[in-house]
This record gives C-alpha cells, sequence and structure tokens, in this order.
C-alpha cells in the first residue's frame, strides 16, 4: 500500500465521519432518548479522531527538515494516545448516560429514534468497510496510527450494531416494562468494547514512544543478516533499534580487520544494510566502524 491508499482511507472517514456528525445531532434533537444523546457525543469525539488522524498524515508526510531530521514519525504514537483519550472520555459519557437510564428508566420515542435506526443501518456498513481497509493498510504499512484507526472504525461498527439494536427492540418490545433496561445494557457493552480497544492502542503506542526495541521477529532478521556476513567482520559491538511511527531505526556496530581496504568493507557494509531493509518494512540501517563496545 502507498501513502496515497493511507491519505485516501483517512480523507472518506473525514467525510464520512462529518456526514454522520450531522445525521446523529438531528436524531439527538429530535427524541428524548439519552443514548442517542451519548451516541451523539461519541460520534464527535470520533469524528475528531479521525481529523487528528488527518493532520498527523498530512504533517508527516513532509519531507525531514533541518528541526526534524528523522521525520515526524513519532506524531503517530502521539495522535494514537490522544485518539486513546477520546475513547477513554466516550466510555465516560456512555457510562453516565447508561447509569442515568438504570436509576430512572423511560421509554424512548420521537421522529429521531427512526433517524438514529436508518443512520446507523447505513454507517454499520460504512464503518464496516473502512475498518477492514484501515486495519489492511495498517498492516501493510506497520502504522500505529492507522492500526489505532481500524480500532476506532471497528469500535463505531459495534457500535452501530448495539445502539440500532437497542432502539429496535425498544421499539418493538414496548409493551412490556423491562424493555426500558435494554438501552443502557447495550450502552455498557459498547463501553466495554472502547476499553478494550483504548488499552491495545495505549499499551503499543506508549512502548514505541519510549523508544522499545523492535519486536523479536524483526532481532532475528537483523541477527539472521549478521550471521550470514558473520565471516566478513571481526567483532559485532552492539545493536540498537527503535520505531518511530512506521519508520524503524537500526543501528550496526561492527569492528572489521585492520587490514581491509574501504572499498571492501563498505561493500559488506552496503550487502548486510540491503538484507534487512529488505526485509523490514519502512527501515534504515546504519552500520557503523568501532571497537569498543557500544550497548
Amino acid at each position: 500500500m502507498s501513502s496515497s491508499g493511507v491519505k485516501s482511507s483517512i480523507r472518506i472517514g473525514v467525510i464520512a465521519g462529518l456526514i454522520d456528525v450531522i445525521i446523529v445531532l438531528s436524531a439527538m434533537i429530535t427524541s428524548n432518548s439519552s443514548v442517542l444523546l451519548a451516541d451523539a457525543l461519541k460520534t464527535s469525539l470520533e469524528f475528531i479522531a479521525v481529523l487528528v488522524a488527518w493532520y498527523t498524515m498530512h504533517r508527516i508526510s513532509r519531507d525531514p527538515d533541518e528541526n526534524f531530521q528523522y521525520g515526524m514519525g513519532k506524531l503517530e504514537n502521539i495522535s494514537s494516545i490522544a485518539v486513546a483519550f477520546l475513547m477513554a472520555i466516550c466510555i465516560i459519557l456512555i457510562v453516565v448516560n447508561a447509569a442515568k437510564d438504570i436509576i430512572h428508566p423511560e421509554h424512548i420515542e420521537g421522529v429521531g429514534i427512526w433517524i438514529s435506526m436508518a443512520s446507523e443501518l447505513i454507517y454499520g456498513v460504512v464503518n464496516g468497510y473502512l475498518w477492514v481497509k484501515n486495519r489492511r493498510l495498517a498492516e501493510a504499512e506497520s502504522s500505529p496510527m492507522m492500526a489505532s484507526q481500524a480500532k476506532l472504525f471497528l469500535t463505531k461498527t459495534l457500535g452501530n450494531i448495539f445502539i440500532f439494536s437497542s432502539v429496535g427492540l425498544s421499539c418493538l418490545l414496548a409493551s412490556h416494562a423491562w424493555v426500558v433496561y435494554i438501552d443502557p445494557i447495550a450502552s455498557i457493552m459498547i463501553a466495554v468494547s472502547i476499553l478494550l480497544s483504548a488499552l491495545g492502542i495505549l499499551s503499543n503506542s506508549l512502548f514505541d514512544l519510549m523508544d522499545r526495541t523492535l519486536e523479536e521477529s524483526d532481532q532475528i532478521v537483523i541477527l539472521r543478516a549478521l550471521a550470514k556476513y558473520f565471516q566478513e567482520y571481526e567483532y559485532l559491538h552492539g545493536i540498537r533499534s527503535r520505531r518511530s511511527g512506521s519508520e524503524v531505526f537500526v543501528d550496526i556496530f561492527l569492528e572489521f580487520q585492520a587490514d581491509r581496504t574501504v572499498g571492501n568493507v563498505q561493500t559488506i557494509i552496503d550487502s548486510i544494510r540491503r538484507d534487512i531493509e529488505n526485509e523490514i518494512r519502512g527501515s534504515h540501517v546504519s552500520i557503523c566502524l568501532t571497537t569498543e563496545k557500544e550497548c
């Protein structure tokens, strides 16, 4: 996948999100449902999260300047954390409204109910499509931002399903007294799904923001490349690695025999670098010559 595919996916998310916000706000205003109030606030926050992703992609797509010579890849991790905090706000709103409905239950009514059901049905399909598309982009680009977007659209899809089901059952079974508790129960289930996604986003983004070393599978790729040329260098003095958004930086410190020519050493360095960069997507490998242990 190219960066244009990532930008296109985010652009679609922004447009779809804006239309969704307008519809759910209309539904909220024309109904007495506290669940639709929570849905409107949640949808607005989700739209903000997509806008943050769009701004982040716009910034990191620029060429590195003299102030950010390694690029702005960590902005992806920061934006992912921002998305997680927005999801936490959604959880609080949903739980508060669910508690209110449990303490003071009432039947829902108003034309906004039917607007909401139509909206949830349509956007269940739209958000499901965007979830699949962003998940594929996240896997192809190794992008934490796209991974957080995929999780966000998954929770939006689950939210569409639960809200459509709860509102639909509330209308179909309005003659039963217990039906007033359907909305708060569905809302709590939505909150749980958002919580799980937010925890996953935070765990991945916080570790990468603190320059955690690469995953074991990537480290094996590096060691395999070094083992392939182990007879060409004298000592391995250290390996450093970190992620910066979807970019990977690897520093390898090698010592070569003193009688080797610069041209011969450079050929070996180029071969090792090429092998690693071909195996690890988005990697930038630097091989430094040294006679002392570096890490």
